[in-house]
């Protein structure tokens, strides 16, 4: 059982939900630079002087959203049968043993949802990394799309906060397995 995004996810996860300020970024930047070109060869001041540095500055904002994306790719969790639960959310890796894990299925709204990343990658849809929690304690999060559910675990004296669809599944399978259903 697993949950990993691969890299076409991510993309669609920097562009939904909308994000005025993103889309600027992503598309009024390079619109600009063309518009700006244009009007430098309508001009007729085009030359190779100018259209070096904005063929650049082209090629980098339309490059860099979707270089960003690359590390994140295969983020999420993988449980596996000797009674581990790999998480993945660059740039944390851990793995927790099941058998010293409590988890709890809490509302989005509530006082474990992510207020702030930390260190990590956060798109519209999707963040990753370590976040400061509304109630003011540290975890790692993986995050993909907006869903009304999370799982909380604690393992170790640390947390793990997992969000995506069919997040509720995992925690019925987890305590099937015999995670320790907790009360955050």
């Amino acid at each position: 059982m697993s949950y990993q995004v691969t890299y076409a996810e991510v993309l669609k996860a920097t562009f939904v939900p909308p994000e005025f300020l993103l889309y600027l970024a992503v598309i009024g930047v390079p619109l600009f630079l063309i518009i700006v070109l244009l009007w430098l060869w309508r001009q007729g001041g085009v030359n190779r002087r100018h259209l070096w540095p904005l063929a650049l500055a082209l090629v980098i904002a339309v490059a860099a959203p979707l270089g960003a994306s690359v590390p994140t790719t295969g983020a999420g969790w993988q449980l596996s049968g000797d009674g581990q639960l790999s998480i993945k959310a660059p740039p944390v890796t851990a793995t927790l043993d099941l058998a010293e894990t409590k988890a709890a299925l809490t509302e989005y709204s509530g006082p474990w949802r992510p207020v702030r990343r930390t260190n990590g990658f956060g798109v519209p849809g999707m963040t990753t990394g370590w976040c400061r929690l509304a109630n003011g304690e540290k975890a790692v999060v993986f995050r993909h799309q907006r869903t009304a559910r999370m799982l909380v675990l604690e393992s170790e004296g640390r947390y793990y906060v997992l969000a995506h669809p069919g997040v509720e599944e995992l925690y019925k399978h987890l305590v099937s397995r015999g995670v320790r259903p907790g009360d955050f």
